[in-house]
């Protein structure tokens, strides 16, 4: 199932596209699959879209997590 982010989301978007060989991956692995696992995913849910970092990718869980336990 596809992520209901996928317009608005950057990384979808290719606007962080450093590396468009892992970004394909990601996309399939994340965006068209298990986007709850998602780091931008799991952001934008809690705080809304703008409140994603720029260059948070989908793999950056420590980082989402440390988000999210300073906002409580």
């Amino acid at each position: 199932m596809d992520c209901e982010k996928l317009k608005t989301c950057i990384f979808f978007n290719d606007q962080m596209d450093e590396m468009p060989n892992l970004s394909a991956v990601l996309k399939t692995q994340y965006c068209r699959g298990a986007f709850e696992d998602c780091a931008r995913f799991r952001i934008a849910s809690r705080f809304g879209g703008p409140a994603v970092p720029r260059d948070l990718y989908p793999t950056d869980k420590v980082r989402a997590d440390a988000l999210l336990a300073a906002a409580r």
